[in-house]
Order: structure tokens, then C-alpha cells, then sequence
């Protein structure tokens, strides 16, 4: 993302600026999907998700660096397993048609899970970040991403989920807009962004995810999301 991703400065309340950063990220992440390049949607879904993190642990000025937390976001493990991929790459560049078609075809209810999942991952970390018992290292980190997938496995979403296809639908040109910012993004060598430059549209389409997410019964089910990652991360706390 580097100088793709320039974000508005910080000069509105900081939950409001960050809840603006984290949408514009699951943005732009989701619409990786229609990039007809191997590797590209992950490139951009592992940049995205790290620039969430960098964010959020500016927002909150933690001496805590991304690097540190890789395990919570680097769900793909994009940057720890290339020995893997070389393995399976012809594998993987034979079934990339199909895979990419399945893809596209499954947007319309994926599209909003991954905005979700971006705004929460930036959420839960904001909330971790809080609390004063939590050493935040990488051991830690690992329990956070176990606890989040638990914790959004068994979540229904599908008021919220509604609401964001409307409310995207309304924000003409924003399909192509997110990805051609995609595209830019997946062609950047950096792999921790600190600025996002978004078109007009991406940051309509951002102001649109907050006006959901912002409504009661998103609250309502993200506090239900919270209690459940809380209750994970209880029974993997270390004895």
C-alpha cells in the first residue's frame, strides 16, 4: 500500500478516525477477490490486515509492534510459508481459474463478512490494547487469533451483513474504485503500510460501513462477538 494507502489525518475523535481506517482497509481487502492474479488477494488481505494492526497500535501510541503481533493477523500465514507455496504453487496456478470464479460468485455474501472481519480484527486489538493485565507478545497474539476465529465462527451476521450490501449498493463506481486501489496495492513490495491514499469513492464507501456500523443491532451483535472472544481467551489464558 505505502504511498497508495495516505489516510485522512487524525483530526475527529480517535474512535471515529480508526473505525475510517479499518473500514477503508476490509474495503479494499474484499475487493481483492476480483483481482485475476495469482497471489494478488492474498498480498492485499495480509497488507490490509497489517495496516488495521499498525493503525490501531498507533491510535493508542502502544510501544507494541506489528511485527509482534503477525500471528493475530496474518491469518494466511502469506509471509511465513513460501517454501509451501513454491511446493504448491503449479498446483495452485491450475486450480486459480476455478478457485477465483468460485471467488467472485460467492462475493455478495463474502464481500460484507470480510469488511466485518477487518473492522473487528481492529476492534478486538483497540480493545486488547486496554487491558492493563495483557502482555501483548507474540504468544499472546497466537491466543487472540484462536480466540477471534472461535469467536466469529459462531456468530450470525447476516442483519449486518444486509445492511452493508445496501448500503454499499448506493455508492456509485465502488466496485471498480476499491479495485483499482487493490490492484495498486498488491503491486507494493512493503508489506506494513502506514498511509492509504483511497479514491473519493472508497471514502464514501467507508462512511457508508460506519453509518451501519454504528446502528443498534451491530452494536448489539459486536458486543455479543466481545463476550465470546473474552470467553475464549479465559480458557486460553496460560495457567
Amino acid at each position: 500500500m505505502g504511498d497508495e494507502m495516505k489516510l485522512a489525518s487524525r483530526d475527529t475523535q480517535p474512535g471515529v478516525w480508526l473505525i475510517n481506517q479499518w473500514a477503508m482497509a476490509g474495503i479494499v481487502s474484499a475487493a481483492s477477490r476480483f483481482i485475476p492474479v495469482p497471489y494478488a488477494e492474498e498480498a492485499v488481505r495480509y497488507r490490509c490486515r497489517r495496516f488495521v494492526v499498525s493503525r490501531t497500535l498507533a491510535s493508542s501510541k502502544s510501544s507494541v509492534s506489528a511485527d509482534t503481533l503477525q500471528p493475530y493477523y496474518d491469518t494466511d500465514g502469506f509471509f511465513n510459508s513460501w517454501t509451501s507455496k513454491i511446493v504448491r504453487a503449479p498446483f495452485k496456478l491450475l486450480l486459480f481459474p476455478i478457485r477465483k470464479a468460485v471467488r467472485i460468485i460467492t462475493s455478495v455474501r463474502n464481500v460484507p463478512l470480510e469488511i466485518i472481519q477487518i473492522v473487528l480484527l481492529g476492534r478486538t486489538l483497540d480493545r486488547c490494547l486496554q487491558k492493563t493485565a495483557l502482555t501483548l507478545d507474540q504468544a499472546a497474539a497466537k491466543r487472540m487469533r484462536k480466540a477471534f476465529d472461535v469467536a466469529f465462527s459462531g456468530m450470525d451476521f447476516y442483519v449486518v451483513r444486509a445492511a452493508l450490501i445496501d448500503a454499499l449498493k448506493s455508492v456509485s463506481g465502488l466496485k471498480s474504485a476499491a479495485v483499482a486501489m487493490a490492484k495498486r496495492v498488491s503491486t507494493k513490495e512493503e508489506p506494513s503500510p502506514e498511509t492509504l491514499q483511497p479514491s473519493d469513492k472508497v471514502e464514501s464507501g467507508a462512511s457508508s460501513v460506519q453509518s451501519v456500523l454504528d446502528r443498534p443491532e451491530t452494536m448489539v451483535l459486536f458486543a455479543e462477538f466481545d463476550r465470546r472472544f473474552d470467553e475464549a481467551m479465559l480458557k486460553r489464558a496460560p495457567r
